[in-house]
């Protein structure tokens, strides 16, 4: 999430990290090099969850504690965190784990909209990698799954020519898009919580949705009947279509392989990775189209914080902590930061670079990294830290000019 109300940010990711560091105290975890181990059996596990309702899932067991706890992959691909308190039962069936398919997956999601309180009629389309449901009508949703999927490819070619051999997409990807802000806010705060409402999107990495509405949508606006009406009404939104980028690659990123989901990614890799792909192309009719160009709102950001007002993070501080994403003051200049730090590393040293995110692809999950091994583990590719910033921030003062 990159484009909060500032004083959003702190609140929700806090939730999000008292919640993975809750889980990583529970687990014991048993893999060699983080990658999932494919379950031979699919297995019916029911629990109650945390709002007490009793579930039964079709699922695999990525992870089992010593004390019993599991970590669950369901078929449309949603994390479930299982206590032994939780656990009512589990058994073993003869069917190979496999996730359910667009139509199935498109029809859940329908469920859950209306299970939370929304309404409208939805309408659901299905692209090769995405199932769009929405309550935007069909036009702006099958606008929505063609730049998803130009996203896709775009994203899997620059890092195949990076030299980084990326998976394809093993479930189909949800993408919950709602008919306006308001509709928006009463789906997040039920979906999620009150803060996530604040933004104007959000991907979620336990249920792997991302969760959108229509930014062509206005108090006075008339429904778009075609792809053309909703380019001419973006034209003047291509900032809002970032976001919408931003989210999807987040989307993308944990289901192709770049980050593994309850890993210890470090925060100012996966945004700073959202934040390059994102950048807003005012000379397309989309509002976006390329990767790797100057972001020229973080850029602003970034030398803003350099000058002064706001206080500039040391590169250490970024490195070994997410605790300045959590921070009202510091949030902003994090993020910029965080695309500064990663489109220098991706334009200089990308081979560096993609070395790097190879060690973290191989993280075990829920396991929590302390910051000293953080930053060694970033020294060790990139070299002292001093003077990696010094040059940094040399290389990005020349930048935009």
């Amino acid at each position: 999430m990159s484009r909060h109300n500032p004083k959003a940010i702190p609140r929700r990711a806090l939730r999000l990290l008292i919640s993975a560091f809750c889980v990583i105290a529970t687990f014991t975890v048993n893999l060699a090099d983080g990658d999932d181990p494919p379950a031979p059996r699919m297995q019916l596990v029911t629990f109650t969850d945390v709002k007490s309702v009793s579930r039964t899932i079709e699922s695999r067991v990525l992870l089992e504690a010593q004390d019993g706890g599991l970590l669950l992959e369901g078929r449309d691909g949603r994390l479930w965190n299982v206590t032994p308190k939780q656990l009512q039962k589990r058994e073993a069936t003869e069917d190979p784990f496999q996730p359910v398919s667009a139509e199935q997956f498109g029809e859940q999601l329908v469920r859950e909209v209306a299970e939370f309180g929304i309404k409208t009629p939805t309408q659901v389309v299905v692209t090769r990698h995405f199932v769009v449901c929405s309550t935007a009508g069909r036009v702006y949703a099958e606008w929505c799954g063609s730049l998803f999927e130009r996203l896709h490819d775009a994203f899997q070619s620059y890092w195949k020519d990076a030299g980084l051999e990326l998976r394809e997409p093993e479930f189909p990807l949800g993408a919950v898009v709602l008919k306006d802000r308001t509709e928006y806010a009463e789906f997040a705060t039920k979906h999620d919580r009150a803060d996530a409402a604040q933004a104007p999107g959000y991907f979620s990495e336990p249920t792997n949705r991302i969760i959108l509405f229509d930014l062509t949508a206005g108090p006075n606006s008339t429904p778009v009947k075609t792809a053309g009406d909703v380019r001419r009404k973006l034209e003047a939104s291509s900032f809002n279509v970032a976001t919408m980028v931003h989210e999807a690659t987040h989307q993308l990123a944990f289901n192709c392989g770049l980050h593994t989901r309850y890993t210890d990614n470090p925060r100012w890799l996966t945004e700073g990775m959202a934040m390059f792909f994102e950048v807003p192309d005012l000379d397309s009719r989309t509002g976006w189209k390329t990767i790797g160009r100057v972001n020229a709102p973080r850029l602003k950001d970034f030398r803003e914080t350099v000058r002064g007002p706001r206080e500039f993070l040391p590169l250490t501080d970024l490195i070994q902590s997410d605790m300045s994403f959590l921070n009202a003051n510091q949030a902003r200049a994090a993020y910029s930061e965080s695309w500064a730090l990663t489109f220098f590393l991706l334009k200089t040293r990308r081979d560096d670079a993609v070395g790097y995110l190879k060690s973290i692809q191989r993280k075990p999950r829920l396991i929590a990294d302390s910051p000293d091994d953080r930053l060694r583990e970033f020294q060790s590719t990139f070299g002292e830290i001093d003077t990696l910033e010094r040059d940094w921030k040399k290389w990005i003062g020349r930048q935009g000019k």
